[in-house]
């Protein structure tokens, strides 16, 4: 598996994780849910960082893409 591979995969999962934080907030009592928005926007953040780095490793094609 590449680095960059590795890294989407991460920031697949980190945003998985986020919005399944997101959808238990909704349900949940008022200090456990901001708990849980407190934790979605830390793996929104993590999942920017692991695609940040994964534009470091990206394929030609990807990063002409995004340019």
């Amino acid at each position: 598996m590449s680095p960059y591979d590795t890294f989407m995969n991460g920031a697949r999962l980190a945003r998985k994780i986020a919005a399944e934080c997101l959808d238990e907030a909704k349900t949940a009592d008022k200090a456990r849910g901001f708990y849980l928005i407190a934790e979605h926007d830390r793996h929104i953040e993590r999942a920017e960082d692991y695609e940040m780095r994964a534009s470091w490793y990206a394929p030609e094609i990807e990063q002409e893409i995004a340019a």
